[in-house]
């Protein structure tokens, strides 16, 4: 599903129009980001996300060195609901 789509499917489930439906989704998208960026954030129903810290890595592959820098990555742990996703 596209952000079109979501947009779609919940002004069509809030029965109210799509442009008032994309400013719903942004909100709950920016809010998500904001507590995630924070350290966390819980979603109910899906799971919480969590902002981690990555060190720099390094290596060769196929003769030639590479280099990651440090870096931050978001982690989703599945609450008991979104478990039925699979994983």
């Amino acid at each position: 599903m596209n952000k079109a789509e979501l947009i779609a499917a919940v002004a069509e489930k809030l029965e109210v129009s799509k442009a008032v439906a994309s400013r719903t989704v942004d909100t709950v998208v920016g809010t998500i980001i904001e507590g995630t960026l924070g350290g966390e954030c819980v979603v109910p129903g899906l799971g919480k996300l969590k902002l981690t810290d990555v060190a720099a890595s390094s290596g060769t592959a196929m003769g030639k060195a590479w280099s990651k820098p440090a870096h931050k990555k978001v982690k989703l742990a599945l609450s008991t609901d979104g478990k039925k996703l699979g994983n």
